[in-house]
This record gives structure tokens, C-alpha cells and sequence, in this order.
């Protein structure tokens, strides 16, 4: 049995953002930090992978193979994210479909290069993935996918894996609440509440709010939109994620369709009321559609690593800086002003 609440290794880490299929550019990142090829550390540093390790880009074989050994070399731990959610459930997404061994025609137009699965390959991925706890935690720093919540921490300690099956008796306890309240489960109520009570969802996908104005996304139009749930983190510990999307380029923000949730944010500024929450991805995920249409493309993402409790930034691309508390960031978070006066 593998916990989905773990605790995270003592010592130096580097916590890699969302890597999503791109082997080069995690080998040049790791590279970078100073990692030898077994994995190993000279300052016996040690890797937290963020999830969503897989999808989109052109090798996630590679990239999931090098995780696993490093995992049982001792030299790394990782969380689940929505992507590898998505594999253990079952559901096609766009950019998923190498593992079931199929190519994929993009929306933007051309192909995409993927290195395709084999079924054997399927059945030693989809038994490593059970493994994979939903979050890492220590005294000084926490690790998750997408989204930390004190209270859904306390709902996984309370389930047994692995996740894709806490994931569907979670959603049936929901469905039947829904039931109970002669509510529709296929509304958009319905919908928010599997989404934002079921913790397996909200620690690897995030807490989800009505839109506005709908938005096509994925091949769907989502009348629902990601919450910035950093804004009121008010936790001590240091709190790491990835799923979101940041830019490095404010003319090239959103990369991803939806509110951008870091417009006017300092790249080298903690987020929260305590700057305290690093999210750390820098849309890798979105290189392959600059690929395919042979763009350039890295020009305005990146693979990036944390380093901690250095709390130094680290590109793929040799960029760094320290991240840094910015005492005019709270300024742009409604409600925030009382709390730092």
C-alpha cells in the first residue's frame, strides 16, 4: 500500500516544475543543477518532480522511465498530477494520446511528435503511477501538483490508494450527495461540486469557479475557470506547485486559454499573503505546438527548478534568479491590504 500523503526526503531539494514529455530540456535541467547521470548529487541534493511528467511533449516514455529509476535509486520523490490522474482513469485528453499508441493531428495544425507506447509499456507506466503519492510534505516546505489545502490533506490521509480509485469512491460519495439533493449531476453545479469537494481533484487540477464568459480550451468550451487559491495561503510552510501556466513573456500572456492568474506578478516574487507559494511552471507544455508548426519555440517558456531553501529559480535555458519577497505584491490581491498593515 502507498500512502497518497508521504513525507518529503530532510535536505537539499530542487523541485522541477511541469515537465511534460520534454526529455531534453530535463536533461539539460538537471544537468545544470549539478546532477550526475546515476542521479546522484555532490552536495547530496535530492529531486521532488511536480507532476504532469507526461502528455504534449515528444518523449514522455523517457522522461517517466528517468523518474522511476531515480525514485528507486533513492535520489528523487514525485507527486501525481492531473495528466498522470488522466492516464490511471482511463480518459483520452489532448496531448495523451502516445500511450495508448496512437498519433495526434494538433487543432493548431500539424503533427505531433510523440514517442508511442507499447502495451507493455502501458501496464509498467500505469503500475508506477499507482505509486505516486498526492502529496509530499516536511516541517519547512510542502509539495503539490496544483493545489495545497489543509483540509483536503486530512480527506487523503483518509483514503487508501491508490489515487485513481480514491479519485472514483470520492466522486461516487459526491454523486450520491447530489443525488440526495435532487440536484443534476450533469449541471454545472454538479460539475464545480465533484470538482472542489473530491480532494484527489483539487490537489491535482485546483479549485474551479463559475466564468464569466466561457472559453474554448482543450476542444471544449469551459464555462468554468481556475482560482488562485495562493491568495489565501496563509499557512507557514513553504508551499511548491506547478499545473498553471506562468509565462516568462508579459506580451505572450496566456499561454494557456483562460484568465491568466499572474498578470502584473514579478517572475522572481513568492505568491500569498506570506510569500510563501512558488508555482513553478513555466509552460514547457506548450512547446510542442510551437514544434509541430516548426516555430521557434523556448522563447518565451521554460523547464524551470526551485531550489530550496536557496529559493534560486532555474531555467532550462541557463537563466536564474532568486525569488524574493516584493513588498508591493500584496498590494495587487483584493482583501490583502489589512493583512500586511
Amino acid at each position: 500500500m502507498h500512502p497518497l500523503v508521504q513525507p518529503l526526503v530532510e535536505g537539499p531539494l530542487d523541485f522541477i516544475g511541469d515537465v511534460h514529455g520534454e526529455f531534453g530540456a530535463l536533461e539539460c535541467l538537471l544537468a545544470m543543477l549539478g546532477y550526475r547521470p546515476d542521479g546522484s548529487h555532490p552536495e547530496n541534493r535530492k529531486l521532488v518532480f511536480l507532476g504532469d511528467l507526461v502528455d504534449r511533449g515528444p518523449d514522455s516514455l523517457s522522461v517517466v522511465r528517468l523518474v522511476s529509476e531515480l525514485m528507486d535509486a533513492g535520489q528523487a520523490q514525485c507527486v501525481l498530477g492531473n495528466h498522470e490522474l488522466n492516464l490511471m482513469l482511463g480518459k483520452a485528453r489532448e496531448g495523451n494520446q502516445w500511450f495508448a499508441g496512437e498519433t495526434q493531428e494538433l487543432r493548431e495544425d500539424g503533427l505531433l511528435p510523440q514517442v508511442l507506447a507499447t502495451a507493455e509499456e502501458r501496464l509498467w507506466i500505469s503500475e508506477f503511477l499507482k505509486t505516486l503519492p498526492i502529496v509530499l510534505y516536511r516541517s519547512d516546505v510542502r509539495a503539490v501538483h496544483a493545489c495545497w489545502d489543509d483540509s483536503l490533506v486530512a480527506k487523503l490521509r483518509m483514503s487508501q490508494g491508490p489515487a485513481n480509485d480514491s479519485f472514483r469512491e470520492w466522486r461516487q460519495r459526491i454523486d450520491d450527495s447530489l443525488a440526495r439533493e435532487h440536484m443534476d449531476v450533469r449541471g454545472l453545479q454538479g460539475d464545480l461540486r465533484r470538482q472542489n469537494l473530491n480532494p484527489i481533484s483539487v490537489a491535482t487540477s485546483g479549485i474551479e469557479r463559475r466564468t464569466a464568459v466561457p472559453f474554448w480550451a482543450g476542444g471544449r468550451l469551459r464555462k468554468v475557470e481556475r482560482v488562485a487559491w495562493w491568495e489565501n495561503y496563509r499557512s507557514s510552510p513553504d508551499v511548491v506547485f506547478g499545473h498553471y501556466w506562468r509565462s516568462l513573456d508579459p506580451m505572450e500572456e496566456p499561454i494557456k486559454a483562460g484568465p491568466y492568474l499572474f498578470s502584473g506578478l514579478p517572475l522572481e516574487a513568492p505568491l500569498g499573503p506570506l510569500q510563501n507559494a512558488y508555482c513553478i511552471d513555466y509552460s514547457a507544455g506548450h512547446r510542442n505546438v510551437e514544434r509541430a508548426q516548426g516555430r521557434a519555440f523556448s522563447l518565451h517558456t521554460a523547464l524551470a527548478a526551485l531550489r530550496f531553501p536557496e529559493k534560486e529559480l532555474i531555467l532550462d535555458d541557463g537563466r536564474s534568479w532568486l525569488m524574493q519577497p516584493d513588498p508591493a505584491y500584496c498590494q495587487s490581491i483584493p482583501g490583502l491590504r489589512a493583512d500586511r498593515a
